[in-house]
Order: structure tokens, then sequence, then C-alpha cells
């Protein structure tokens, strides 16, 4: 008697762990259109390019387009130069006002060497898409991957002030440059020249997701579009999905002419959501700071965007604050 007592709580932990152990199978299994799926991201973590595993490969390369015939030969070759293993590359676009002495091309460069995860090794797979050609001619001075942008036909040299039409142009080109990109089967991360980096920002990217945006305000689930949408920072893989929604979103600019490309975003991320059973992760402003919802948490500040502020010299101002903050942070790190 005293046997068979002693047996039956083992039966019951077999039991309990069999149960578990089907649960754990069941929600790893289930598709993205399902509830619990959160749960199986969260569990499976988000990591970025460099640490991937066999199931990573699978979702980057899945439905994954094959390079289409492009116009422009030169981008296409240099951005093949730049890119890391998996094919994803870096982008960035500049003009003569941010590309002046001490001003945001020179900040943005400095902001890698000054930053953490020797993330210095993340200039050789930057591409700097020069707008006119005084900003190619610095950017040729500092970085060995350089490109002119001839096909605009419009002054982008100033600093154009925001929301003049001429800001407008110049923010609209690079969802060109996006889309050219994932047609040559790329991933990309663009990252607006102002954005400091000073961590890895691979590593808020979730797999899962279609796109990667950063946040002007986020208010905790990063799947959802209440947040406000922040394109100063965009990842995305080169799925079919993802080049028609990139042409979809160009052509909503029709109605909206007079809206820059993130307030057209914003203006459609249901239609994007609805229409192409697009995932977007939105990043948390704890990790892609900026000035729109102010978090200085040293450790968990990643990259940093002074969007919220008008003015190329307020913005360098208070840029060089931060720079200054963040080297003593890592300055009292180091003496502790």
């Amino acid at each position: 008697m005293s046997i068979e007592k002693s047996k039956t709580p083992l039966f019951h932990y077999g039991i309990t762990i069999f149960l578990a152990a089907v649960l754990f199978v069941y929600v790893f299994s289930l598709d993205s259109k399902n509830p619990l799926d959160r749960l199986r991201r969260d569990w499976l973590g988000a990591k970025g390019p460099g640490n991937t595993t066999e199931e990573m490969e699978e979702l980057c390369t899945k439905n994954l387009v094959p390079p289409q015939e492009s116009h422009d030969e030169s981008f296409v070759r240099m951005i093949k130069k730049a890119a890391m293993d998996d094919k994803t590359v870096i982008l960035t676009d500049v003009n003569e006002a941010f590309s002046a002495p001490n001003s945001m091309l020179d900040l943005f460069l400095e902001s890698f060497h000054n930053g953490e995860d020797n993330i210095t090794r993340l200039l050789d797979h930057l591409v700097i898409v020069a707008m006119d050609q005084k900003a190619f001619e610095k950017c040729k001075s500092v970085h060995h991957y350089c490109y002119l942008h001839e096909d605009i036909g419009i002054d982008l040299s100033s600093e154009n002030v925001y929301m003049t039409k001429a800001y407008v142009d110049l923010v609209w080109t690079k969802v060109r440059l996006w889309q050219l990109t994932l047609e040559q089967g790329y991933s990309f991360l663009f990252t607006d020249i102002d954005v400091m980096w000073f961590r890895n920002p691979f590593r808020h990217i979730n797999v899962y997701a279609d796109l990667t945006i950063g946040s002007d305000r986020f208010y905790g689930n990063p799947e959802d579009h209440s947040n406000d949408p922040n394109t100063g920072l965009v990842y995305a893989k080169p799925t079919r999905k993802n080049i028609e929604v990139l042409k979809y979103w160009l052509e909503a600019r029709q109605r909206f002419p007079e809206a820059h490309e993130q307030t057209v975003y914003y203006e459609i991320r249901h239609e994007l959501a609805s229409k192409f059973d697009l995932k977007v992760q939105y990043v948390s402003t704890e990790y892609w700071a900026n000035f729109c919802q102010l978090q200085k948490n040293f450790t968990k500040l990643t990259t940093f965007h002074p969007c919220c502020l008008v003015g190329l010299e307020q913005k360098i101002a208070q840029i060089k604050i931060i720079t200054e903050e963040w080297k003593s942070y890592k300055s009292n790190n180091l003496k502790s």
C-alpha cells in the first residue's frame, strides 16, 4: 500500500510535465494570427543580423524577391559591396547643409566611435546617399561608400526648413531608395543622418515583423499602431510584401500632396495592416530615443534622434549635450 501511494505523486508529475510539453509545442507552432503568437515571439526574442539560427535564416529568406533589373547599376554595385553577409545594408542620406564641417555628418560618424558593442564595424556596411555635389565631395573625404543621387531635379542642398516643399521632396526620396534596395534583394536599416548611434540598434529588431520602425511616442505594445511612428529609423526585409507596401506608400502621396512620408505612413498605417497583413514592430523610445518622449536611461539607450526640435543649430546643440552625457556615463562605468 505504501508503495502504491509513493507512485501516485510521480504519476501526477509525469502527467503535468506531459501537458506542459504539449502546451509548449502548441504555442510555438501557432501561426502569426493567433493571439498567443506574441508569447512565442517574446520567448524566442528579437535578434538582429549576424545572430542568425536556422529558423531565423528561414524567416529572413522566405518569400524574398530575386534581384530585379535596375536603371541605377552604380547604386546596386555599391550596396552589394557594403552589404553584410546576410545581405543587409545600412542607408542614410545627406545634403550640403547637413554635411558642412562640424555639422550632422561629422556628429553622426563620430557617434559610432563613441559607442559600445564595437559598432564602428557597422560603418563598413553604411552607404551614404548625397543629395548634391558638395555633400558628395564631403562624404568621400570621410567615408568609403558614398553615392551621388543624380536623378532628383530639384535643389536639395540647403537646410530645407521643416515642411517646406523642398523638405518634403527630400524626405520622399528615401522611400524610393528603400524600394530600390529591396528590389535588389537586400534588407536595409535606414537611419536619418541626425540619429546618433551609441549601441547596435539591430539588437532591437524582431525578425518576425515585416517592418521595424522607430517611435515618436511609444505606448507599451510594440505591435500597436497607436504608437506614433518615426521613420528616422526603419528596417525592412526584401520580401514581395514589403515592396508592394512601399509602392502603396509612395502612391499614397497623391492623396496627401503636402505631407511628408512619415505623416502619410501614419494616415495609411491601418490600410497597410489590413490590405497586406503587414506586421510592424514599433521600437520603444527607451531604446531608440528622441526629444518627443524624452528618456535618457543610458543603460538602455541605443540611438538618439533629435526629432521634435526645429532648426539645424538647435539639433546640433542638443546632440552635443547628449553626446557629452553619454561619454560621462561610459567613463563612470569604466571607473566602477
